[in-house]
């Protein structure tokens, strides 16, 4: 198409061109070694005649022939941007005083493409459209329609003409000084634009101007800044059964010390019938004697008078600073709240009667009060309008007591929930003891046994060991399921009571749906776990042993002593002598001592505790780990190891190859591999690790690759029984440490007293 010229380029100002024969459209990609780049020199137009209209014919580069990058502009320079500030004049016409006004704006140059864009930073009220003023394009240069603008234009401290409207450059940011100082292009320092004659004149009528009102200002920014959110808190509460269908209300005060506002809430009881939301006063000041509301505008901080009369147009106000008019209000301020007072709520007569730990400390802190004893509150279990609790109907032997109790309970029956926090803390522990059978038959006595105790939801398992020419296949003897008590009404209304887990302890002989077993030994976690929690375990807790031990020793400690001295003898440990005794000496002694007092796992437990030996851990074969965890992975039927290594990398980006045990755990879990802990316990310990601890991410995904990394062949095996065999923990032939156990005991200094 031709433009005629002199016609504006409208629709209907353009002719065909009559010679073309060929109507390709323009190129603006082409191909250089391989890749689609951005075309940058013009191609020929139409009858071998350039296309000149709107193409930039001006070739420039900051770089010598053959020393520039090999990139194209478009990725070498690919989001770097030149920032330019200056400002431009607009006349203004119709103010009498301003002639023009400064409008700052920020000019961006665009190294991609040559593009240039021009803003206006934005200022609140300033009454002019300000933001973009040119978009991004290229813009032509002053009267010219071939070529536009480039760097080589934009120089500060000199104006620049775009669009007709002059702009002068006052600077540049680091980054463009940065960049035109490695080009070679010498940047002037920056200037200050001129001050805006609007600015000041806006400033000037804001002095002149004579205030309508006394400014005063309260400076409470230090004590808000320094008590905010800090609360004191009070309970306490309103007594109106003076009044018809009066009540006992339980109020909660508030006082925030960041303003000294106080706020007072109605604790409502579940199904109460008050129409409330709650809220008995809402938060503000507290006056301490209110004889009737004030008027609007009666209470202000402070007081002011007319000076110029009264009528007259822009009257001048000032402060009357003696206050005369002022109408002196007492509020409630925080020495006046404590327990036992008595607070006037618009009327109402609050007691307060107790108070929260930090009231406590603030005010012990403060004031010096050490009295906090709590008074006696009326409204406190007045309204709890509990439900009285629901008689069951007696189990009717169908199911479960759980199942059946929910179905007498509400109209749509629902599964029993189970406790999900105890599943979520217990999850994978299991308390393990060797056990044998008790029975009148003598074959059943040597039959050897495994009872299994799963902590997250209280369930029993037993596996019987099988025996060489014993008669006994070995394998599950009871499933796992919830044992109760015997000896309860299995048909009554209350659900009976399970085995718990501190029922079970070395010694003990318990009856498993008719089958007695005698407990005697225990796995090293078992044992563990119980010294661990030996407000659980009374039988493992080493206080309340040593405890009885005292007591009983004390009436004849030094014959006691003396006559089991001549079976301890000593030894050379770590370089030091020690007195040691055997386990089956000490055995002895104790059972003399305490007699039917003391059962087998308080002696075990105190062998644990005094013994001479450090316990020698032998390492696991690595090899069979491996088998045991592809048995579980071909078990299972596991394929999701491409997830774990995005996951590890959303849990920490940074790992660097390591994993510290416990994430490592939180991935498996996270990942439902299915292992066991015993398994993930013996996993990790087999794994490689650095010196602090982590496991190397690389061995453990060996681990989980069966293809690339196969193991020996193994036959199906139960990993609980098999790989994690119960192996008991043993005392017989340890050495006790007899001097440790001396000192424990103490009595010496006792025995001192009461001799001198």
């Amino acid at each position: 198409m031709l433009r005629v010229s002199g016609l504006p380029f409208l629709p209907g100002n353009t002719f065909r061109d009559i010679h073309q024969k060929q109507f390709h459209k323009s190129q603006h990609f082409e191909k250089y070694k391989g890749e689609c780049i951005l075309a940058e020199r013009p191609k020929p137009g139409i009858g071998g005649r350039p296309l000149t209209t709107h193409v930039d014919t001006r070739q420039f580069s900051f770089y010598p022939p053959r020393y520039g990058p090999k990139a194209p502009a478009w990725i070498a320079n690919d989001k770097k941007v030149l920032c330019f500030y200056g400002y431009f004049k607009e006349i203004l016409h119709d103010i009498a005083k301003i002639p023009y006004q400064v409008r700052r704006v920020k000019i961006l140059f665009y190294l991609e493409d040559g593009s240039m864009q021009v803003s206006e930073p934005r200022t609140l009220n300033s009454g002019i459209p300000q933001g973009c003023l040119v978009t991004r394009q290229r813009i032509p240069r002053h009267r010219s329609r071939s070529e536009f603008v480039d760097i080589l234009d934009i120089k500060v401290g000199e104006s620049l003409i775009l669009f007709d409207r002059t702009y002068f450059l006052t600077g540049c940011d680091k980054f463009t000084r940065y960049y035109l100082n490695n080009a070679g292009i010498s940047v002037p320092d920056n200037i200050d634009p001129p001050s805006d004659p609007t600015e000041q004149l806006r400033i000037a009528e804001k002095a002149a101007a004579l205030p309508k009102q006394p400014s005063v200002t309260f400076d409470n920014l230090a004590k808000f800044l320094e008590n905010d959110r800090k609360v004191l808190r009070f309970a306490g509460y309103w007594d109106d059964r003076d009044s018809e269908f009066g009540d006992v209300h339980h109020l909660e005060v508030l006082y925030h010390l960041s303003d000294d506002t106080i706020e007072i809430k109605w604790k409502l009881p579940p199904n109460s019938g008050y129409n409330s939301n709650g809220m008995f006063l809402k938060r503000g000041k507290l006056p301490k004697n209110l004889d009737r509301l004030p008027k609007p505008g009666e209470v202000a901080p402070f007081t002011v008078l007319n000076v110029l009369g009264k009528g007259l147009r822009g009257g001048r106000y000032i402060m009357d600073c003696l206050d005369t008019g002022s109408n002196t209000i007492q509020y409630y301020h925080e020495r006046d709240l404590q327990i036992g007072a008595e607070i006037n709520v618009l009327g109402r007569r609050v007691h307060l009667t107790s108070c929260d730990e930090f009231t406590q400390n603030y005010y012990r802190k403060k004031y010096g009060i050490e009295n906090f004893t709590p008074e006696y509150n009326p409204a406190i279990g007045r309204n709890d309008n509990k439900p009285p609790e629901r008689q069951l109907p007696p189990f009717n032997g169908w199911g479960t007591h759980e199942d059946s109790e929910g179905n007498c309970k509400t109209v749509e029956p629902k599964p029993p929930q189970r406790d999900f926090v105890k599943f979520f803390k217990y999850d994978g522990y299991i308390l393990r003891f060797g056990a044998r059978l008790i029975s009148k038959i003598k074959e059943n006595n040597e039959r050897a046994f495994i009872i299994l105790y799963y902590l997250d939801d209280d369930t029993i398992s037993v596996y019987e060991v099988g025996l060489r020419n014993s008669g006994f296949l070995g394998g599950e003897f009871f499933k796992r399921s919830k044992i109760y008590l015997p000896g309860q009404n299995w048909l009554s209304e209350t659900r009976p009571k399970a085995y718990a887990a501190n029922d079970f302890f070395l010694g003990q002989k318990i009856n498993l749906r008719d089958h007695i077993f005698a407990v005697i030994s225990a796995d090293k976690f078992t044992l563990n776990f119980m010294e661990k929690n030996p407000h659980q375990f009374i039988f493992a807790n080493i206080e309340l042993i040593m405890q009885k031990i005292r007591e009983n020793l004390r009436p004849v400690y030094k014959d006691f002593i003396a006559k089991y001295l001549s079976r301890v003898h000593t030894e050379e440990i770590a370089g030091k002598n020690v007195s040691l005794i055997c386990f089956e000496d000490f055995k002895e002694m104790i059972i003399e001592l305490l007699g039917a007092n003391v059962v087998e796992h308080e002696i075990v437990t105190l062998c644990r505790h005094f013994s001479a030996e450090t316990e020698v851990k032998v390492p696991f074969d690595k090899e069979v780990i491996r088998s045991a965890v592809h048995a579980e992975l071909f078990r299972a039927l596991w394929d999701d190891k491409k997830n774990i290594r995005p996951h590890i990398y959303h849990l920490k980006p940074d790992h660097g190859g390591w994993l510290s045990q416990k994430m490592l755990i939180s991935v498996i879990r996270a990942c439902k591999l299915p292992f066991d802990k015993a398994l993930i316990e013996k996993l990790i310990s087999v794994l490689n690790k650095d010196a602090e601890g982590n496991v190397d991410l690389d061995d453990f995904e060996q681990f989980l690759d069966p293809i690339k990394y196969p193991s020996h062949p193994v036959p199906p095996l139960n990993v609980k029984r098999d790989v994690h065999q119960f192996k008991p923990f043993t005392v017989a032939g340890k050495l006790i440490d007899w001097d440790a156990f001396l000192q424990e005991i103490d009595l010496e200094e006792d025995l001192k007293n009461l001799t001198g």
